[in-house]
C-alpha cells in the first residue's frame, strides 16, 4: 500500500513537472506569437510587401528645347530599350543565363565577364544592365523570344531625346547620355540609377540639365512568386522637364553652318551688342547629336576624335587663337588711354620696324610699306609699324589691362560649360610660366596680337559688342531668361573710342580698308570691324626675300579672322569669324562677316 503511494506521488510530480514544461513551452510559443504579430508584425508585413510588390520608379519626359521664336530643335520620341535585371539572375541558375547570353551574342564580352564574377549583394547602383537601346522591330520580336528563356530581361518603352538639327546645333545643344557611376553616386536623385536613365553630357543639355531633367514618378505593381506581374497598386505621375527657349534663331543658324562648311574648319558667333544675347553659334566642322544619345560604336568615335578638322572641339569658347590684327583696337586704345600718342600722332611706315639687330615687318613689306600713319588710317590698313611704335612707349601691362576690361583673357560666363580663359600675358606671367624675362619684343609681338596672346571667338565678339554698345560690359548668354547687365560701364573716354571706330568703320568703307571688298552697299545696314591674320608658324628672313609669306601647305597657312559690327551707325549685333588656316581675314573672313551680318538683318533685325 505503500509502495503504491509513493509510485503515486511519483507519477504526480512528474505529470507536474511535464506538465510545467509544456506550460512553459506554450507560453514561449504564444509570446513569440504575440511579439511577432504585435510587435513584429510591421517589419515581416515589409519583408512580404517586398517579394509582393515592385516599385519601380517612371522616368520624366525630358524638356523640349527651342529657338528664340518657338521652333523645336530638340525633342522626344518613343523607342525600346532591353534590360536585364540582375535579381532575377540570382534567384536563378546563373551559369545557365550566361551561356545563353553567350549563345544569342545580346551582351559585350567585357559584360558578360562581370555576371561571371557577380556579387551576391545587388543595389540600386548596380542592379541593371542595359542590353540595347533604340530597338528595331526585329531586335524587339529576339528579345521577347530570349525573355522566354532568361527570367530578368525586360523591354522598357522609353522616351528618347531626338534632335532636329544634330550638326548645325551640335555645339549649343550637345547631347544626352547615360549617367556616370560618379554621376550616380554623386546625386540626390535615384532615378539616375535606372538603365534608362539619360542626363546632359555636353553644352545646354548639361549646364540646364536640372530644369530639362523634371521629377521622376511612382510606379508600384503586385507580382507573383515568379515576379509575373499580377495587378497595379499605386501609380504617382512624374512631372516633365521644363521647355527651354533659346536666344538662338534656326534660320540663321542654319544659314551660318551652311555658309561656314566652305571651308575645314571654321567657328561664328553672331551676338546682340546691348544685352548679349547670342543669335547664332556655329563651330563647323559639327557632329551628329543623335549618335551619342545611345551606346557610340568605337569606330564613330574613332572617326571624330582623328578627324584633323576637331568636329568635337567647340572652337567657340574653347578654340584658342592669336587675334593677329583685331588686338590692335585694344593697342591704339591703350596707347590713347595712357596718353601716349593722340588721333594726330603720326608714324612712319617703311615696311619694317628695326629692334636692335632684329626687323619687325609689316605686312606690306614687300610693297615698300604704308609711309605716314595716323591712328585711324592704321587700323584701316592694318599697320603693323604703326603699332610697333606704340609698343615703344607702352608698359605690356598697360596693354593688358586694356584687354581685360574688354573681356580678354578671362571667361565670359556664357552659360556653357568648359569654357576657356584664353591668355593674356604680363611681365609677372612671363617670369612664372616661361621663367624668363619680358624683352620689348615680346610687347611688339602683342601689340599686334601675336606672341603668348590667346582668345576666343567669344571673347573677340563680346569686345566688340562692348566697345560698340555704350562700353557696358555684357554677359553673353543662350538661355533666353539669362539676361545680365552690368551696370557699371568702362571707364575710357567717348573721344577715344570715337576714334577707333572711325578706324574701323574705314577698315571696310574707305577706299584704302583692308576689308574694303566685303562693304555691305546699303547705308541703312553698313558693316564695320577688323581683319586679322594669325600666323601659325614663323616666317624666315630667307622666305621674305623670295616672297614667300603665304603657304601653300595648309597646315600652315595663317588663321583668317573678322570681328566687326552692323549697322555701323547704331550697332545692334557684332560677329566674329575664325577660318582655321583660311589665309587673309580680308580675303577669307571677312566676305563670310559680311553674308552672316546680311543673313542677319534678313532673319532677325
Amino acid at each position: 500500500m505503500s509502495k503504491l503511494k509513493d509510485d503515486k506521488r511519483l507519477f504526480t510530480r512528474r505529470a507536474f513537472i511535464f506538465s510545467g514544461i509544456k506550460l512553459c513551452f506554450f507560453i514561449s510559443i504564444v509570446s513569440r506569437l504575440s511579439f511577432l504579430q504585435i510587435f513584429r508584425s510591421s517589419h515581416y508585413k515589409l519583408l512580404s510587401d517586398r517579394n509582393r510588390i515592385i516599385v519601380n520608379q517612371i522616368l520624366p519626359a525630358r524638356g523640349k528645347i527651342l529657338d528664340s521664336k518657338n521652333k523645336v530643335l530638340a525633342n522626344n520620341k518613343f523607342s525600346y530599350t532591353a534590360i536585364l535585371d540582375l535579381i532575377d539572375i540570382l534567384a536563378d541558375n546563373k551559369s545557365t543565363v550566361i551561356e545563353t547570353l553567350i549563345k544569342e551574342k545580346k551582351l559585350d564580352d567585357k559584360i558578360i565577364d562581370n555576371l561571371k564574377t557577380l556579387p551576391n549583394l545587388i543595389n540600386r547602383n548596380n542592379r541593371f544592365v542595359l542590353m540595347q537601346e533604340d530597338l528595331t522591330w526585329d531586335d524587339l520580336a529576339g528579345y521577347y523570344i530570349l525573355a522566354s528563356k532568361i527570367p530578368g530581361i525586360v523591354i522598357e518603352k522609353v522616351q528618347t531625346r531626338y534632335y532636329l538639327y544634330p550638326k548645325q546645333f551640335s555645339h549649343v545643344i550637345g547631347y544626352i547620355g547615360s549617367p556616370t557611376k560618379e554621376d550616380i553616386e554623386n546625386s540626390e536623385n535615384t532615378a539616375l540609377s535606372l538603365p534608362i536613365a539619360k542626363i546632359g553630357k555636353t553644352c545646354i543639355e548639361k549646364e540646364y540639365d536640372d530644369l530639362l531633367f523634371g521629377k521622376s514618378g511612382i510606379e508600384q505593381i503586385e507580382v507573383n512568386s515568379r515576379r509575373q506581374f499580377v495587378r497595379a497598386i499605386d501609380n504617382i505621375e512624374s512631372i516633365p522637364g521644363q521647355n527651354i527657349n533659346l536666344t538662338i534663331n534656326l534660320d540663321l543658324q542654319v544659314e551660318v553652318y551652311n555658309i561656314l562648311s566652305e571651308h575645314e574648319s571654321s567657328a561664328c558667333v553672331v551676338m546682340d551688342v546691348n544685352t548679349g544675347a547670342v543669335l547664332a553659334f556655329v563651330s563647323y566642322p559639327g557632329f551628329d547629336s543623335n549618335l551619342f544619345t545611345k551606346k557610340v560604336s568605337s569606330k564613330a568615335l574613332k572617326e571624330y576624335y582623328d578627324n584633323p578638322y576637331k568636329p568635337m572641339i567647340n572652337k567657340i569658347i574653347s578654340g584658342l587663337y592669336a587675334p593677329g590684327s583685331v588686338f590692335k583696337i585694344v593697342t591704339g586704345l591703350t596707347g590713347l588711354h595712357e596718353g601716349v600718342i593722340t588721333e594726330h600722332t603720326r608714324f612712319h611706315c617703311s615696311g619694317f620696324c628695326e629692334l636692335g639687330r632684329h626687323k619687325f615687318h609689316c605686312w606690306k613689306n614687300k610693297y615698300g610699306g604704308h609711309g605716314s600713319m595716323n591712328l585711324q588710317e592704321a587700323l584701316a590698313q592694318s599697320c603693323d609699324v604703326y603699332f610697333y611704335n606704340v609698343a615703344k612707349l607702352l608698359s605690356p601691362d598697360k596693354i593688358a589691362a586694356t584687354a581685360r576690361d574688354f573681356g580678354l583673357g578671362t571667361k565670359t560666363g556664357i552659360d556653357l560649360p568648359n569654357e576657356k580663359m584664353g591668355l593674356i600675358p604680363t611681365k609677372k606671367w612671363k617670369k612664372e610660366n616661361k621663367k624668363q624675362k619680358w624683352t620689348k619684343g615680346d610687347t611688339f609681338n602683342m601689340s599686334i596680337g601675336q606672341g603668348f596672346v590667346l582668345t576666343t571667338p567669344i571673347q573677340l565678339a563680346r569686345m566688340m559688342s562692348i566697345l560698340v554698345n555704350g562700353l557696358n560690359p555684357i554677359t553673353p548668354y543662350l538661355h533666353q531668361i539669362k539676361a545680365k547687365i552690368n551696370p557699371e560701364k568702362l571707364k575710357y573716354k567717348e573721344s577715344h573710342i570715337e576714334i577707333i571706330l572711325e578706324g574701323l568703320y574705314d577698315v571696310v568703307n574707305s577706299g584704302y580698308g583692308t576689308a574694303r571688298r566685303s562693304a555691305i552697299e546699303d547705308p541703312d545696314f553698313e558693316m564695320a570691324g577688323k581683319t586679322g591674320s594669325s600666323q601659325v608658324c614663323r616666317i624666315t628672313e630667307a622666305q621674305r626675300k623670295l616672297g614667300q609669306t603665304v603657304s601653300d601647305d595648309y597646315w600652315k597657312k595663317e588663321h583668317a579672322v573678322f570681328v566687326g559690327y552692323a549697322p555701323a551707325d547704331e550697332p545692334k549685333y557684332s560677329v566674329a569669324v575664325i577660318v582655321e588656316h583660311g589665309g587673309g581675314g580680308a580675303r577669307t573672313a571677312a566676305p563670310i562677316a559680311q553674308n552672316i551680318l546680311q543673313a542677319t538683318r534678313r532673319y532677325v533685325y
